[in-house]
């Protein structure tokens, strides 16, 4: 079984940086509040994976940015890390 991830971008991807499987970018247009948006949930993500936030806290962070199903969100990344860990590409 393949992630959503991997299913998008036709491999199992193993980034240098897990970080890399949760941000998530705006473009050269967004507003403030997007802009904003993108650095919290980015930041959530650093700290979640450094243990300095808890799973419902950083859950609780996305779903107040917008996020409407932040469960998806970790789900599509658990699932990844799962394939890049049977495929061998993490150590």
């Amino acid at each position: 079984m393949q992630s959503q991830i991997a299913e998008r971008a036709g491999f199992v991807w193993s980034p240098d940086d897990p970080l890399d499987l949760l941000s998530v970018s705006v473009d050269g247009i967004c507003t403030a509040f997007e802009w904003e948006g993108m650095l919290a949930i980015n930041k959530a993500g650093r700290d979640w994976l450094g243990f300095k936030i808890t799973t419902e806290q950083y859950l609780e962070i996305l779903h107040g940015w917008g996020i409407v199903d932040p469960y998806e969100l970790l789900n599509e990344f658990s699932d990844h890390v799962e394939a890049i860990l049977a495929c061998g590409n993490l150590t």
